[in-house]
């Protein structure tokens, strides 16, 4: 009885059964499958719902209010004026009579300063329109650059799991010849240490998924709150862009961008303002029309004209800063076209040059690193090399899967960046890293697309 008691504990420890018992086996549920997400899901997910994008449209909603409060016409000043005289009625007498007015001012100065007022609240209603795509873009930029940090993230973990599952049966293979005595322990101990750095490279990649995911996770807007989401990149093997003149993509940035077109208009309305400060020289003018009556009996119809003599302030002061700030804007909407096209021309630059390091890469580089571990650890099993060469190119093809996911990343992002730079919408530049139709992208074999 205690020598069957023992037993099933020693099964029980080690995951066996005891002949002759039942078990009864507890299954776990399966783990829940992480959720793919594609570029086109994240950028979706990222300008649905987004605080910053809100915040935007929001001023646009208050520019849109300031355009409806300037095409409103003044209200009238309605005025009612009693006054009880005293007029002699005789030698020794007086009456006393009253004598009332009725009238309504009409202010006529805002009539002289509508079309400005106008025309300054329709600029700034353009600036706030590029504002909110300018917000569209930084955020879908931000998410962007997290989905591929996410992409990159999981390649290197898979490329460094890959690595340790190679190692570890290297080590499996070494032990049994270590037992077999074909083999020295050194070897099998420099395995073990090499498995066990790689394992511990696994575990930063690891660390690294879970920040990049969580950088990620608050662009989707609570669609994945839980678990470990996936991204599926772009294949870029299968979509290749062959990028047309550079000079398409300023033109296009220059007519496009959000941020000069914000900074134009921004322009626009400090000219406006300048024409309305020009236009408050005169002040408070009104025309008036009512009537008068004296002892109930007499009515007097009144019409005047007022208005403030523009004898000492003259609005020199105001004009002076309007001018200066419509100086001021106009030199930054020159200074950004200039920025803008060194941006758009670093970005075209950067785009070709990680678009064909990819394109001499694709054919060969991984199936070689790949040849070139299953040549190390045939040649070793033959005992026609030593642990090291196989130990380095078993890393080598770990690093060459590493470098080949951070060059396609960057291309993809720099695509992305490229066409955010030439003023495409966020939707636009990320199928522009895809090569789809674009008025700037070309088939490599010619013809535009």
């Amino acid at each position: 009885m205690r020598k069957t008691l023992i037993q099933a504990v020693l099964f029980a420890c080690i995951g066996g059964v005891v002949p002759g018992t039942t078990v009864t086996a507890q299954i776990s549920p399966p783990p829940r499958a992480p959720a793919e997400w594609t570029l086109d899901a994240v950028i979706t997910a990222a300008l649905t719902q987004q605080p910053l994008i809100d915040a935007a449209k929001a001023r646009l909603t208050a520019a849109e209010g300031g355009r409806q409060t300037a095409s409103v016409l003044p209200n009238p000043v309605a005025t009612y004026w009693v006054e009880n005289a005293r007029f002699p009625g005789g030698a020794s007498s007086t009456a006393l009579d009253r004598e009332s007015s009725v009238y309504a001012t009409l202010p006529l100065e805002p009539f002289l300063q509508r079309r400005s007022r106008i025309a300054q609240a329709g600029h700034e209603i353009r600036a706030a329109q590029a504002s909110v795509t300018t917000a569209e873009q930084a955020v879908a930029r931000e998410a962007i650059h997290a989905f591929y940090r996410v992409a990159l993230a999981q390649a290197s973990l898979d490329a460094v799991r890959d690595n340790l599952t190679a190692i570890d049966q290297l080590v499996v293979y070494l032990r049994n010849r270590v037992a077999q005595g074909a083999a020295p322990e050194g070897e099998l101990i420099r395995a073990e240490v090499e498995r066990d750095r790689v394992d511990t490279d696994a575990t930063l990649a690891d660390v690294e998924l879970l920040r990049a995911q969580a950088a990620l996770r608050p662009f989707l807007g609570g669609a994945d709150a839980t678990g470990r989401l996936r991204v599926v990149a772009p294949d870029w093997a299968r979509e290749r862009v062959a990028l047309g003149p550079v000079t398409e993509f300023t033109a296009y940035a220059l007519a496009h961008r959000a941020e000069l077109a914000a900074s134009r208009a921004t322009a626009d309305a400090r000219a406006s303002a300048l024409n309305l400060e020009r236009s408050l020289v005169v002040r408070q003018l009104g025309a008036s029309f009512g009537f008068k009556q004296t002892a109930g009996v007499n009515t007097t119809m009144v019409v005047g004209i007022s208005l403030t003599v523009p004898l000492f302030d003259r609005n020199r002061g105001e004009i002076q800063r309007a001018t200066s700030e419509h100086l001021a804007a106009t030199m930054e909407s020159q200074w950004l076209e200039r920025t803008i096209t060194s941006e758009v021309e670093a970005e075209y630059q950067a785009a070709e040059r990680l678009a064909a390091r990819i394109t001499v890469l694709q054919p060969s580089f991984l199936s070689r690193a790949a040849e070139s571990r299953r040549i190390a650890l045939g040649a070793y099993q033959e005992g026609a090399t030593g642990l090291l060469q196989v130990l380095d190119a078993s890393r080598a093809l770990s690093d060459a899967r590493l470098t080949y996911a951070r060059i396609v990343a960057a291309a993809n992002e720099s695509l992305f960046d490229l066409g955010i730079a030439a003023g495409y919408d966020a939707r636009s530049a990320a199928r522009l890293g895809r090569g789809a139709p674009g008025p700037v992208a070309t088939r490599p074999g010619g013809g535009s697309r």
